[in-house]
């Protein structure tokens, strides 16, 4: 397969497998280790992480960026079978024991909490966190988080508070379900420049997917080949506590953010949006490409905004090209978050900068719910170089 094949070309390469032993070398599958962390503290610069496919592993990735543009860090797959996925769920232990009643509200239902930051509770993510974004349950998603767990008043209606997780459910939880996935406020990875990330499955986070830029510049960013499903939902940090707001993105280029390309990708169950650029910049996104990827059942798929800009500084030669969506408007956050209007395929919010080269042409916008573009803040108008052409919408 092409990512083996890009490995035994590289001069260095560790590998990541779940029956791995983070005290081996990581230089052979039959040495690989087992841990995130393990990968995270001693990939080398410019070297080669291969994942073992149909593993799944748990954690935030943030390897060092490459050496240069030639020599970059690439994160990818090796051996047969389904793409590894990475994650950050805790996987709450089948046990009757980890949960409590709190209150009774008949007969039959009850609100039941356990403790998200007990370790003994629960596999999967090792993490402070206990922000969640939505559950699993053998495999559903239940997206229908409340801010108060006297709120909660349907099954698996769920909220969190001071590292509690409350669930509605009609018995207790452990016995009404097989497996509980909580996906908590932890993004999957975190890119430096020069990386390239394939063939990987980037599935269940409270928060992002995939975030480069913000404070440390990032540029010539790769990320072809891959799955986002069900991203986001957590509760946005620092946000204003009379408001309160969730989310969480498939691929978020803050500012700084320069020569990147998104291909070939799939994107499904995002709760904002599959694709984003956004900020308060101090130089300009340049040569930032989404194409050729396909984005189903998620609120939005590509966001820009900007604020704060000196002259000169803002979107440079980036495009939308190529791509498909469906459903974009509908799924599973945009049936939950408030303001559902803004629910659609293209998102430009406050756009204050004098330098705007945005393409979005050759897409197919299929079953969009709720139009195709929405715009606020600032003026009604879209930026004269932001510019739509040759797109294909079908139903509605």
């Amino acid at each position: 397969m092409e990512t083996t094949m890009a490995a035994d070309a590289a001069a260095d390469v560790r590998y990541l497998a779940n029956d791995g032993n983070d005290a081996a070398d990581g230089k052979t599958p039959a040495t690989a280790w087992r841990t995130v962390e393990k990968l995270n503290a001693a990939l080398p610069p410019g070297a080669t992480a291969l994942l073992k496919s149909g593993d799944v592993f748990y954690g935030s990735f943030s390897v060092a960026g490459g050496v240069d543009a030639e020599h970059p860090t690439v994160i990818a797959a090796y051996g047969d079978g389904p793409k590894p996925v990475v994650s950050a769920t805790k996987n709450l232990r089948c046990d009757p024991g980890i949960w409590e009643p709190v209150s009774r509200l008949s007969l039959t239902d009850f609100i039941w909490r356990t403790h998200l930051l007990t370790p003994s509770n629960y596999t999967g993510i090792v993490s402070d966190d206990a922000n969640p974004g939505f559950l699993l349950v053998d495999g559903e998603v239940k997206p229908w988080r409340r801010y108060c767990h006297h709120d909660v008043n349907r099954d698996w209606d769920f909220a969190g508070e001071d590292g509690w997780l409350y669930v509605y459910c009609t018995s207790n939880p452990a016995r009404v379900a097989k497996e509980v996935r909580v996906a908590v406020n932890v993004h999957v990875m975190w890119l430096g420049s020069n990386t390239s990330v394939r063939g990987l499955s980037v599935k269940a986070t409270g928060a992002h997917g995939i975030v480069a830029g913000w404070g440390t510049p990032a540029g010539h960013i790769r990320i072809a080949d891959c799955d986002f499903e069900n991203i986001g939902g957590s509760e946005l940090p620092n946000f204003s506590a009379t408001t309160r707001a969730r989310y969480g993105n498939g691929v978020e280029f803050g500012s700084n953010c320069r020569d990147a390309l998104i291909e070939r990708c799939t994107f499904r169950g995002i709760y904002d949006v599959a694709f984003t650029m956004q900020g308060y910049p101090k130089t300009s996104w340049s040569d930032i490409h989404m194409r050729d990827c396909v984005v189903r059942d998620s609120t939005q798929a590509f966001e820009v905004w900007c604020r704060g800009a000196p002259e000169g500084v803002g979107f440079e030669r980036c495009s939308f090209t190529g791509n498909h969506t469906c459903n974009v408007g509908g799924g599973w956050g945009a049936l939950t978050r408030p303001n559902r209007h803004a629910a659609t395929p293209l998102l430009v919010y406050f756009m204050e900068t004098d330098t705007v080269d945005i393409t979005v042409c050759g897409n197919r916008f299929e079953n969009a719910p709720l139009g195709i573009i929405y715009k606020s803040g600032g003026i009604d108008t879209l930026p004269k170089g932001y510019r739509i052409f040759d797109n294909e919408v079908i139903g509605g």
